[in-house]
């Protein structure tokens, strides 16, 4: 009885190892979606393990792959196994598509697989044959042609059909220029209103954000969409909870992200002209304003005088450098400041003179010239003189203390007679040169390292908390290292003769340092930032600018070897960085 029993097992385990021949096999589920729905492609080979396949792009249809699973069943005392491979389909537009034919190799030999998709319109849209007519965004600029460092609006508007329900939540990737912006973009969402088109009623939904860039060209922005559109999943039946279509757990809605379609806009940017550029021109480009306050005006001479510069408008307020006072032998002048403001349209700028004499009657007028983006051209405001009434400073007399010699006189006492007084024999003799254990230098030493250690903990300590309390010290002192870790990597690019690594490392070496040098952050370094600060060195931190900038954005040079040049703005570089590490900021 027991050998039959035996023998019944291992005939149904036989039976159930016995599997199926090999196949392969193309399914999509389902096979009749509206527009705004996707479908599930499944590769499955059975009995075999295979590949992912290729499969061929198709018109209207955004075939992704979603990865591999595998499964075994038994059914009818037969084993079947299967590695299955899953793609998701997204329909663009409406329409009868074929996917494939595509080759699947197996261990059965090759076999051609090709399948169906039906797509039709959305039930709540009875017009829509694409999903560009459903939905998608348009890109603008208030400028047409605006100027180098001159903000311009970019406004980006997105349409969504009525009827179409989204989240709301709108992501902004790709489509912008990857080289010359000032910073990147940061977008607002400032308006939602309804609108109609053609007919068609559509939500508009509006999205703005300022550009500046910091070279002349063409500049293309064609942003892409990406927002979610929440689908009713009432009547679709689940698949299980593995299945793209299930929806949340009780299969009410799914959420489907879609890129959207945009025009492409391109700005001219153009260079401000050297021709006609005022002395007194610090970099202000746009339409600006320009006052002075002077005070106190009645002072006396050595006492300070300050000047309070406003500039105000719109524009590239953050890279204007101060108006020039003239300078005068009636003057000591200090470095002009930036003082804080609340206005956001506005820079301001405080400069310290002292008078030398009461020969002063005022101070020279102040000229502010920028670059009026709206005519064109050069304007120059001016300023003063200012009228002040300085005082002589009080001469005070000098006093002179005598010194009178000392009339005192020493006397000389005598205190009792030439007696020496014996004293008895110790009973123990020593050595005087023999010194006591805690007398030892050793022992001193040991005795005043623990004070040691102290100061030295107290002196990190507070150090430390120096750097963590003052962030642009602890940036000041990262600026070397910073600098000479792209020196590094630039020498390395022109050893391999890779230009364009090599002109990237030598900015990065000039952001880098003046970045952690001037506590400022990475989209803000620029020229004149730089200059306000390092004016002693304007003549070699303007041409090493210029060159690295030409070359980062393809501008060739005029030289025979790019080599020779390489090595001699290497060499500029670190020199000047050098002489920039002497400035006191």
């Amino acid at each position: 009885m027991r050998n039959s029993s035996l023998l019944i097992l291992c005939s149904i385990f036989a039976l159930a190892g016995t599997a199926r021949a090999a196949d392969v096999q193309m399914s999509i589920e389902p096979q009749l979606i509206s527009l705004l729905d996707r479908a599930v492609l499944k590769v499955e080979f059975i009995n075999a393990s295979g590949k992912a396949l290729d499969i061929p792009q198709v018109d209207g249809l955004n075939i992704q792959y979603r990865g591999q699973s595998s499964e075994t069943s038994i059914v009818n005392m037969k084993r079947t196994s299967k590695v299955v491979h899953t793609y998701l389909v997204t329909p663009s537009k409406v329409g009868d598509f074929t996917i494939g034919p595509v080759t699947a190799q197996y261990k059965g030999g090759d076999k051609e697989l090709s399948a169906q998709l039906r797509v039709i319109k959305p039930r709540d849209d009875k017009e829509a044959q694409a999903i560009s007519e459903l939905m998608y965004s348009q890109i603008s600029s208030d400028r047409e042609a605006p100027h180098v460092q001159e903000p311009f609006g970019l406004t980006l508007k997105v349409f969504i059909r009525d009827g179409v329900q989204i989240d709301g939540n709108f992501s902004i990737r790709g489509g912008m220029p990857e080289n010359g912006m000032d910073g990147e973009l940061q977008w607002e969402i400032v308006n939602r209103t309804r609108q109609e088109i053609n007919g068609t009623i559509f939500g508009v939904y509006t999205l703005v954000s300022t550009a500046k860039t910091l070279t002349a060209g063409t500049f293309t922005f064609q942003p892409q969409v990406q927002m979610n559109v929440i689908i009713p999943r009432q009547n679709r039946r689940s698949y299980g909870f593995d299945d793209p279509f299930f929806g949340d757990f009780f299969g009410r809605q799914e959420t489907r992200p879609i890129v959207l379609d945009c025009n492409r806009l391109e700005v001219n940017v153009r260079a401000v002209p050297v021709t006609g550029r005022p002395d007194s021109f610090t970099g202000g480009i746009g339409i600006f304003g320009f006052n002075v306050e002077v005070g106190p005006k009645e002072v006396k001479a050595g006492e300070p005088i300050t000047v309070k510069m406003r500039i105000s408008g719109k524009g590239n307020l953050s890279q204007i450098t101060p108006p020039q006072i003239e300078e005068s032998h009636d003057f000591k002048l200090y470095d002009a400041r930036t003082v804080a403001t609340d206005n956001p349209n506005e820079i301001c700028f405080e400069q310290v003179l002292i008078p030398k004499s009461d020969s002063v009657t005022n101070v020279p007028p102040i000229k502010f010239s920028y670059f009026n983006t709206k005519t064109t051209d050069f304007r120059t405001i001016s300023q003063g003189p200012f009228p002040v009434q300085v005082e002589a400073a009080p001469q005070q007399a000098a006093q002179v203390i005598a010194t009178v010699p000392s009339t005192i006189q020493q006397e000389t006492k005598i205190l009792g007679r030439d007696i020496v007084y014996l004293k008895p024999a110790p009973d123990h003799w020593k050595n005087e040169s023999d010194l006591n254990w805690y007398r030892k230098p050793l022992m001193r030493i040991l005795l005043a390292l623990p004070l040691l250690l102290l100061i030295l903990v107290t002196g990190g300590t507070a150090r430390k908390n120096k750097l963590a309390n003052n962030v642009a010290l602890a940036r000041r002192q990262k600026a070397p290292k910073a600098a000479r870790k792209q020196v590094q990597l630039a020498e390395q690019s022109m050893r391999k003769q890779d230009e364009s690594a090599f002109y990237e490392a030598l900015w990065n070496a000039l952001a880098e340092y003046f970045g952690h040098r001037l506590n400022l952050a990475p989209g803000e370094v620029s020229l004149q930032a730089v200059l306000s600060s390092f004016s002693d060195a304007e003549e070699d931190l303007r041409a090493l600018f210029s060159v690295v900038e030409q070359r980062r954005y393809g501008i060739q040079s005029e030289q025979e070897n790019s080599k020779d040049e390489m090595k001699s703005l290497l060499h500029k570089l670190t020199a000047t960085l050098k002489a920039c590490e002497r400035i006191k900021v």
